[in-house]
């Protein structure tokens, strides 16, 4: 790790790179991670049903709404009537906010079936399809065969990226930018890429390490996690803008229809930066 380090400081022409901080979605909130999991995995069995037995519920939909979703935990949820639930749900906001205390007790090998149904009620919620005493999902759930699922399951990582797009702010249009495609069975990779054609002030080098971490018991998730380091220099080999970025824990995990976006637009040093995970 150390040579690694020291490689990347160099490739930045021994210029300090800040680990700047960067909060997006509910990374680290290791609750909510657990939840989009399940959801990922629920997928997988909800594939093997012929589409008849999902009732009115759209495959394609579902992974959408799993997919768009902020999904965030508390250490209680209390419900407007004053009752504390397991959830809450805002199709209006894509919003799920799930119970810390009581979802611990779903981790129990006895509570797969509810758990299951729980987290496909709330995502119906998200959906806006009626399924009020699990009418919907209760019926569903009880087809799939559920016995192999763990919660504790390890992730290799919990934040799978494999692709950057990088594109530039102000471009004259010759002046253009490779993405950068990394392998997630590495746990350290510097890749490095620089703009091409008739650029001249807006020449850019990008500078990008990822190294892979585990994640600490203290978070009650099980695997690993990536974390990437991004240098922007110019065309005097000065750095302009650095990032760390940490993608959100199980965002882009379980079965992928196409490519799952891990990021929003991230501008760094006149470059926007896009993190995928490419099927």
């Amino acid at each position: 790790m150390k040579k690694f380090l020291v490689l990347f400081t160099a490739l930045l022409s021994c210029q300090t790179f800040a680990a700047v901080g960067w909060d997006h979605g509910n990374a680290g909130d290791s609750y909510a991670a657990e939840f989009i999991m399940t959801a990922k995995d629920l997928v997988v069995h909800l594939k093997t049903l012929p589409s008849t037995e999902l009732k009115q519920v759209n495959l394609a939909l579902l992974i959408g709404a799993i997919e768009t979703t902020t999904v965030r935990s508390e250490d209680q949820v209390i419900y407007k009537d004053g009752r504390e639930v397991e959830a809450v749900n805002d199709p209006d906001q894509q919003l799920i906010v799930v119970n810390r205390s009581i979802w611990r007790t779903r981790r129990a090998d006895t509570e797969t079936i509810h758990r299951y149904t729980f987290v496909l009620h709330e995502y119906l919620g998200i959906m806006r399809i009626d399924d009020e005493q699990y009418k919907v999902s209760g019926p569903i759930v009880a087809l799939l065969d559920l016995k192999n699922y763990n919660p504790s399951q390890w992730w290799n990582p919990l934040n799978p990226v494999n692709y950057i797009t990088m594109n530039l702010i102000y471009s004259s249009g010759s002046c253009k930018m490779d993405g950068l495609t990394f392998d997630l069975n590495k746990t350290e990779e510097v890749l490095m890429t620089e703009t091409t054609g008739d650029c001249g002030d807006e020449y850019r080098k990008v500078v990008v390490a990822k190294s892979s971490l585990t994640a600490p018991p203290s978070s009650n998730a099980r695997g690993t996690f990536h974390r990437f380091q991004i240098g922007v220099l110019d065309k005097d080999g000065k750095t302009i803008g650095n990032l760390t970025y940490e993608p959100e824990w199980g965002r882009c995990l379980g079965p992928q229809t196409g490519a799952c976006t891990s990021s929003g637009k991230l501008l760094v040093g006149g470059v926007e930066f896009i993190f995928w995970l490419r099927p």
